[in-house]
């Protein structure tokens, strides 16, 4: 049997991950912004940074969501005009400013449907070298599509622009088509959903391994009334030290990542050193020619937060070994409730939709290893790697909405130029109320590894 999550589409429609993302921004009115920052040692070459630019306004993520005609049809991916300016040159700014710098143009306001797809700002540090930015939402693209657009820009490989570059844009009929189909699919889907459940429920009656825990309670703590709603720090590590202290431990550079987590959370309080927890881990599925928004897949590994993590790191290892089996088993795309139940979900009332998404409790850590950031990507074209953090932000969204939520921590870790980075965001903002209190507690973990962080 084919996995159909790794399939590319044979139209422009939009895909149940991808219409995931609409939804929390025209619905929830919680958008999702990605974000990569690169730091560089070198001067900024501005010529060169808008040559790459220019090609990259002419790629993938240059796209715009173009409505249905009919009921219940599911919408597609037009090629956005790009008028506005592709690149951003601010004045200088300190080293210490740069996460504060970045700070401005993810706050900017995004739309799939309308403005301008996506971002790059750059700026001179004073200490010398600078920095770039790219911001854009979710709905056009995940971490891996903007490193493929980057990294033809930079190449000057023309890698398309749509899913289906040869597709034509849908008429009316077709609309009218997809809205009957999709409208059938929103019957069968829950379904066939309450027939897997009860088919799991059976097949777990047999399986020797223990059930998947659910989410930890999140313990009462006083709130915070200074409380910034998303906090976020980088820290910057030599790469050798961060698999040195991996290897040392029989782990990855993945394990630890999730054991740095882990450690994070427990210190906090959060969690107990006896605690079994959920982690989630985004899967990139995206195969050369894909150029779908969102091609990535989420894994569940489940994590003993033992203290024997800080001496062993095996068993961390091959937890996420097995998640990561688990979740591209070619299998798994029939039972993805998601694709499912997207026909139904889009048929709901908006006032009741937001109510039920509103309640939905978030991941307590949510770990993404990036890996070896791509050379191209790395460089922009340039002599040198610079280092790169990369992170996730939901605008709009209140302390208030994060304690109901009682969420936990992101993670993403990329690897260029001879540097481990580490981003982090706190989903919690009565523990980690703030950068700095993110800072502190990413040092004092860093302790216990024997690593030395260097804050951006």
């Amino acid at each position: 049997m084919s996995n159909r999550v790794n399939a590319v589409p044979d139209d422009n429609r939009l895909c149940p991950p991808e219409e995931a993302f609409v939804l929390a921004e025209q619905v929830l009115d919680l958008p999702v912004i990605n974000q990569l920052i690169w730091r560089f040692d070198t001067p900024l070459d501005a010529g060169r940074l808008e040559t790459v630019v220019d090609r990259l306004r002419d790629g993938p993520l240059t796209r715009r969501l173009h409505r249905a005609g009919a009921p219940f049809a599911r919408a597609s991916w037009t090629a956005a005009p790009f008028s506005a300016p592709v690149l951003r040159i601010d004045d200088d700014i300190d080293r210490a400013e740069l996460i504060a710098w970045a700070d401005h143009d993810v706050r900017r306001s995004f739309r799939s449907d309308s403005g301008v797809p996506w971002t790059v700002s750059a700026a001179p540090m004073r200490e010398g070298g600078h920095a770039v930015v790219f911001t854009a939402p979710h709905t056009i693209s995940d971490g891996s599509g903007v490193f493929a657009a980057f990294e033809a820009a930079v190449t000057g490989d023309d890698i398309g622009r749509l899913p289906h570059d040869q597709a034509p844009r849908p008429s009316r009929s077709d609309d009218l088509r997809d809205g009957a189909r999709q409208a059938t699919a929103a019957v069968a889907g829950p379904v066939r959903a309450v027939r897997m459940a009860l088919r799991k429920r059976r097949d777990s009656s047999a399986d020797a391994r223990p059930p998947r825990p659910g989410q930890p309670e999140r313990p009462d703590t006083r709130p915070l009334p200074d409380a910034e709603p998303a906090a976020f720090a980088v820290a910057e590590f030599p790469a050798s030290e961060w698999r040195g202290a991996a290897e040392l431990r029989g782990g990855s550079a993945n394990s630890l990542l999730t054991a740095f987590g882990i450690g994070l959370l427990e210190a906090s309080g959060r969690i107990d050193a006896v605690d079994r927890i959920p982690v989630s881990i985004p899967v990139a599925v995206r195969r050369p020619g894909d150029r779908r928004a969102v091609a990535t897949i989420g894994a569940t590994m489940t994590a003993d937060t033992g203290p024997t993590r800080y001496d062993d790191l095996r068993p961390l290892r091959n937890a996420a070994r097995e998640a990561f089996q688990d979740a591209t088993d070619p299998d798994r795309d029939q039972e993805d409730l998601l694709r499912l139940l997207t026909p139904t979900i889009r048929l709901m009332p908006r006032k009741l939709l937001r109510s039920m998404a509103l309640r939905q409790p978030a991941a307590v850590l949510t770990c993404s290893n990036l890996g070896e950031v791509p050379d191209p990507v790395a460089t922009l074209g340039g002599p040198d790697a610079g280092a790169v953090s990369a992170r996730m932000s939901v605008q709009h969204a209140t302390v208030e909405q994060l304690r109901t939520a009682r969420g936990g921590l992101t993670t993403w870790l990329a690897f260029s130029g001879g540097n481990a980075v580490l981003s982090t965001l706190s989903m919690d903002p009565d523990r980690w109320p703030d950068s700095v209190s993110v800072q502190r507690a990413i040092a004092d973990e860093a302790a216990k590894w024997s690593l030395t962080p260097r804050f951006w």
